[in-house]
């Protein structure tokens, strides 16, 4: 198998993946970024995402540096998942406006993914549109079991 084909095998596990926490945590959008230069991965783009019918993907959209964002800084600082009920009234840290313009997020949960160096490797996000979502202890369950299965299959 070639390593393109491997690379599209193991997205596919992690769309699996994906797919599961999307149906846990009954959201509408879930999506994974990893910084893998070995298999092409960027954080700036999604590498694996499940969305519910008439939800927009993500896919293929870079325009947003994710790095830079408050979001992510938080994570990487705090090392621990970041829950946001609510994206509508000033959230603290606040997210990129396009995630609740574009792609009209109105709550998120994200789950930092460190490497074993301690670094912010990547992250799971799991984003809801339909209104602001009050996450239960079944939601963040389902968050951290999807955050242990990516680390295992992609060996960060």
């Amino acid at each position: 198998m070639s390593r393109n084909e491997d690379v599209a095998r193991l997205e596919a596990e992690l769309g699996r993946v994906l797919s599961a926490l999307l149906d846990a945590s009954h959201g509408s959008r879930t999506t994974l970024r990893i910084d893998d230069p070995a298999r092409g991965w960027n954080v700036d783009f999604i590498c694996a995402e499940a969305v519910k019918p008439g939800v927009k993907s993500l896919r293929g959209d870079g325009s947003i540096p994710q790095r830079a964002s408050p979001t992510v800084i938080w994570m990487a600082k705090n090392r621990r998942n970041l829950v946001q009920p609510d994206l509508l009234n000033k959230p603290d840290p606040a997210p990129p406006p396009a995630l609740m313009g574009v792609y009209a997020a109105k709550a998120q949960m994200l789950a930092p993914l460190f490497n074993q160096a301690g670094e912010l490797q990547g992250w799971i996000s799991a984003h809801y549109v339909d209104a602001t979502h009050d996450f239960t202890g079944d939601d963040i369950t389902a968050l951290d079991r999807a955050a242990v299965e990516v680390k295992r299959l992609t060996g960060i």
